[in-house]
């Protein structure tokens, strides 16, 4: 009978979603940069005789019991989880840790810190990530991390057993993942782009690629998956040379792609000649493309991982952001990626096995590889999401920005509604939000019907058109007399 093992995924990579329902369920932990990484950790561990589930991001003590009798290990891929914002997140999972009695690994953390690696930002959460820390080392060898920067923050802690593997993503294509390079970028390239949308740099650079590249915009974030499709407004007061608004080529001409599935994000990046920006995993999946990428780093978390890989990358710190795509291809050299890539995939590999587990690069796994790129190769992924606002009228993307908003509004009151002390909220309060929440669905669903018909019109419109371009001009003609045109 095989393995079966839980790990920290918002979805396996063989559950599509569409873009309402990446959205509506989160599946993506708010960046789908977690799609790339994860998806590789599930990749890794898919054995011949181990099926892994998703936990969907849930977990906290009370999950561990039924863990503990369901399944033959618990997987714990991470990113930037040493950090304020993920606080309550790290003391549920320590929680969890503590009281699992299965086999355990975690596989890769980092510490947000910035580019000087000081971890002051972090002094009020130190409690926390040394009960975590203990929590680890007390179920595994080692704590895992990105980068050296994350190494040092653990070691200040206290900690010695700490170990840096990088991000797991880059064990997506085995030990032998190699990117080769042409000499130049051609002016008309395909080329990708992402933006970090907290800290706004690289207007140049993106005017750069927009008026000489055959550029696609790459978005990461939830805030603008919701905006391509109930057409919010979740930034202001910003550079309009960067995808940030409805009226951006990007998203009026219906061009930039939010992906919603790892193996469809790196397919695209595939037939890209360049991909550059500050997002850490935008262009890991060109690289897993074979597609040379360049990261722009603004912070510890991004500096440390690609420094480890041997990706290449400017520091943002240290010198001011190139102006043009060209400068930034020159820079892109992936003569020490290559040159390591083996060796580092071998810590990593080195560490699962002193942990008790195998994975999928092992000798005599082969044909549990070959069945799950088949898998992968014939799992039916909806297409990257576009923009849905850009042949709609204005009225209604308003329309539906309100009502999305308070829809978000509604389910927010609801939480924390559910969250008071505590306790349950009362019959009559939840009475209320249902009954609004009720309305303001019904309300969307009138816009949509709206909408549709409105389209339907138009191309009602189209085809009598289309039909008239056929008509004998004499008849035109006498068409236009009656009619009084």
């Amino acid at each position: 009978m095989g393995k079966r093992y839980l790990m920290r995924l918002g979805k396996t990579p063989f559950e599509p979603y569409n873009g309402f329902d990446t959205l509506d369920r989160n599946t993506i932990g708010r960046n789908n940069g977690n799609l790339i990484f994860g998806n590789a950790a599930h990749k890794l561990f898919s054995t011949a005789d181990a099926i892994v589930d998703a936990n969907r991001y849930k977990i906290n003590k009370s999950m561990a019991a039924k863990v503990n009798d369901e399944y033959d290990g618990f997987i714990l891929p991470l990113a930037n989880a040493f950090r304020p914002g993920f606080e309550a997140e790290l003391t549920r999972t320590t929680e969890f840790i503590e009281n699992l009695k299965i086999p355990f690994l975690m596989l890769s953390g980092g510490a947000q810190l910035p580019l000087d690696g000081n971890p002051a930002s972090l002094k009020k959460i130190e409690p926390t990530v040394r009960r975590f820390a203990k929590a680890v080392l007390d179920k595994s060898s080692a704590l895992t991390v990105r980068g050296e920067l994350t190494a040092e923050y653990l070691t200040s802690l206290g900690f010695k057993d700490v170990i840096v593997v990088g991000c797991p993503s880059m064990t997506m294509n085995g030990r032998g993942h190699r990117v080769e390079q042409a000499d130049e970028l051609n002016p008309g390239s395909p080329i990708a782009y992402n933006v970090q949308t907290n800290n706004l740099f690289g207007g140049d650079l993106v005017a750069d690629a927009e008026d000489n590249f055959d550029a696609t915009y790459m978005p990461q974030d939830l805030a603008t998956l919701e905006m391509m499709l109930w057409g919010t407004t979740p930034y202001s007061g910003h550079d309009e040379r960067l995808p940030l608004s409805r009226s951006h080529s990007q998203f009026s001409g219906a061009k930039a792609q939010f992906h919603l599935d790892a193996p469809v994000w790196i397919k695209r990046m595939s037939e890209m000649s360049f991909s550059f920006g500050p997002r850490i995993h935008g262009n890991v999946a060109a690289i897993l493309a074979g597609t040379p990428g360049l990261v722009l780093a603004h912070d510890g978390r991004t500096l440390e991982l690609s420094r480890y890989h041997g990706v290449p990358t400017i520091d943002l710190t240290a010198e001011e952001c190139p102006s043009t795509v060209a400068e930034l291809y020159a820079r892109a050299d992936y003569t020490e990626f290559n040159r390591g890539h083996a060796e580092r995939f071998d810590v990593l590999s080195d560490f699962i096995h002193d942990n008790g587990f195998t994975h999928i690069y092992d000798p005599g796994q082969e044909g549990a590889l070959a069945d799950y790129e088949h898998r992968v190769s014939s799992t039916d992924y909806p297409d990257p999401q576009a923009s849905l606002w850009h042949d709609v009228p204005p009225e209604f993307v308003r329309m539906t920005s309100m009502l999305q908003s308070r829809y978000l509004a509604l389910k927010k009151a609801q939480k924390a509604a559910k969250a008071t002390s505590g306790a349950e909220p009362s019959e009559s309060r939840l009475h209320e939000i249902e009954s609004r929440l009720a309305k303001a669905e019904a309300a969307l669903g009138e816009t949509q019907s709206t909408v549709r018909s409105v389209r339907s019109t138009a191309d009602r419109a189209d085809r009598r058109v289309d039909k008239m371009m056929k008509v004998p001009l004499s008849l035109k003609k006498l068409f236009r007399r009656q009619s009084g045109q």
